[in-house]
């Protein structure tokens, strides 16, 4: 999910990891990480209603598209969440590792309790692409339905890709029921669901293979059986 943005939204202004670790008062570690894993971060574009002609929302007024230049082929989760935190509103990342390049993003509401403050999901990843692999935005009426569409997006595309990010081949098979639901909480619910079932199956299957008595065999053959039923339902 790679996207062309329009020059009207492009900041290109790099930020430097120390006025980060400044701002959120980095403790060592996540200062060694920034150190060790991160080349550079460049504020790319600002997604707003006068950035690309969108419907203005109450709880989402810009997404910023972050890009991320990484010493290492799988960023610690733990360097976007720091950012996360520092920024209100919603960040997609770019991660640039040599010649490829893959999008991560959690799902970043505003909390129910406190209007101020606002709340930061499990992160969700494409695969790696080719730097080149763009296309046009998508159209839609606001700026809270265009992160809406993004967050889709990487749910249906998150695979196997970090240790940080919820990790589930199945998810490519996302039911109609759960793209019709009404809530993008609805759909993340349904994913994760999908995401721990896949899990506990594969598990279950390795236990499988490596047990000795055919009697243990057999019951976790059953279990396991149970809970592909259960996973087939969510795939309908």
């Amino acid at each position: 999910m790679l996207y062309h943005y329009p020059s009207t939204a492009k900041v290109d202004k790099i930020i430097p990891k120390n006025k980060l670790y400044q701002r959120g008062s980095a403790n060592h570690r996540i200062e060694r990480l920034f150190v060790e894993q991160v080349e550079s971060i460049r504020w790319a574009y600002k997604l707003s209603p006068h950035t690309i002609n969108l419907n203005d929302s109450e709880t989402i007024k810009e997404i910023q598209i972050f890009s991320i230049v990484s010493r290492v082929e799988r960023l610690d989760t733990k360097v976007l969440q720091f950012i996360d935190k520092l920024i209100p509103s919603p960040i997609i990342f770019e991660i640039v590792f040599e010649d490829k390049i893959k999008v991560i993003a959690n799902y970043k509401r505003q909390s129910q309790a406190d209007s101020q403050k606002f709340v930061l999901g499990k992160y969700y990843a494409t695969d790696w692409q080719d730097l080149t692999q763009r296309e046009d935005l998508p159209i839609v009426f606001g700026i809270a339905d265009l992160y809406e569409y993004f967050i889709e997006q990487l749910l249906l595309s998150t695979n196997q890709a970090s240790s940080g990010v919820l990790l589930s081949k199945s998810v490519d098979n996302i039911s109609p029921q759960s793209q019709g639901t009404n809530s993008i909480e609805d759909k993340i619910a349904h994913a994760e669901k999908v995401a721990l079932l896949t899990k506990q199956i594969n598990e279950l299957q390795k236990r499988i293979y490596k047990e000795k008595q055919f009697n243990r065999q057999v019951e976790m053959n059953l279990h396991s059986q149970t809970l592909q039923k259960q996973l087939n339902e969510l795939l309908k």
